[in-house]
């Protein structure tokens, strides 16, 4: 495969800049788009995936790997030291012991999505915290990272991201959740308890829950005279968005460049509509999924993001492809 063309000394700047995720080389690696499980449950490939919509104890309760954790009543001690695959497995296991109203595929497609993308979102976050604090001038060490989980639902990928970075692994900068969906499910103070009881930084103080329909959030985010979350109580944003459907999708991500996000990842569904504007021949080779996330990755980049995509296993969800954006600068 040829090179992909001589960049100018500023476009060489950029490269440089994105993403830390694996090697910085001028030609893709491999994409993987029904990738092995990494988390700590791995679910067989079934002919459909709602085979897998089964209440995460009932799941636990007849795996002879899993079932002894039923009974395991001793709280683990997590902290800022703590590896990522110990918090999430714990996570997992506190919630089939304590019945959470959740589903073992949600409880998967939650962790998977955090594990493909989480790494890179707090990474792009990052940058822009410490470029800010170069342009700045300023001596203040004290930041917060906000992720905002559009169309969360119940909120448990949103609550995930916040229970895998407790407070000092990244020094002083500390990192909030704000969910939101147009109703507030019962199931989520649930979830958000659980939690709570072996990841304490998850609580009121770090997550909220938006009642709100999508547009009328936005506005609130990137309103210019408003009292908004992202103007006051952050100086980082991640954006997330697992199936926000159909054009919903390209609305989180038209907000997340409204609020100059410093990174963003959506997981995609329910493609039917969402490509239009790509040229007839494109979507005949493509397909329309395809299609769409094509061009939702033109526009992400045309807005000065670096663009990817990753993928959470299909025995999960048919509709696993994530694209991932790290804002440049």
């Amino acid at each position: 495969m040829p090179p992909l063309g001589d960049c100018t000394a500023d476009e060489k700047q950029h490269i440089i800049s994105t993403s830390d995720y694996g090697a910085r080389k001028n030609h893709p690696t491999a994409f993987d788009d029904n990738p092995p499980f990494k988390g700590p449950l791995i679910l067989e490939q079934r002919e459909s995936p709602d085979l897998h919509r089964k209440r995460i104890r009932g799941y636990y309760l007849v795996d002879d790997k899993l079932h002894n954790s039923l009974y395991d009543n001793e709280l683990p001690s997590l902290g800022p030291s703590t590896p990522t695959g110990t918090i999430l497995k714990s996570i997992v296991d506190h919630l089939a012991r304590r019945d959470a109203p959740v589903d073992v595929k949600e409880v998967a497609e939650s962790v998977e999505f955090y594990l493909r993308s989480g790494k890179r979102l707090f990474g792009a976050a990052k940058r822009v915290l410490q470029n800010n604090k170069k342009e700045s001038g300023s001596d203040n060490s004290k930041h917060t990272i906000t992720i905002h989980d559009l169309c969360s639902g119940h909120g448990l990928t949103g609550l995930l991201f916040l229970a895998c970075n407790p407070p000092g692994r990244m020094g002083q900068t500390s990192v909030r959740t704000v969910l939101v969906d147009q109703f507030e499910p019962k199931s989520h103070s649930i979830l958000r308890d659980c939690i709570s009881e072996i990841c304490p930084w998850v609580s009121d103080g770090t997550v909220s829950f938006e009642s709100l329909p999508l547009e009328d959030y936005a506005s609130h985010l990137t309103s210019d005279s408003g009292d908004s979350d992202l103007k006051d109580f952050q100086d980082a944003s991640i954006i997330i968005s697992t199936h926000a459907c159909g054009s919903l999708t390209d609305k989180v991500l038209q907000y997340a460049m409204d609020a100059d996000a410093a990174s963003v990842a959506v997981m995609p569904c329910c493609y039917t509509g969402t490509d239009t504007g790509v040229p007839f021949g494109v979507r005949r080779m493509l397909g329309v999924g395809l299609s769409a996330d094509v061009r939702r990755s033109f526009y992400l980049q045309d807005h000065d993001y670096h663009v990817d995509f990753a993928a959470i296993p299909r025995a999960i969800t048919p509709m696993n492809r994530i694209i991932v954006a790290e804002r440049r600068r």
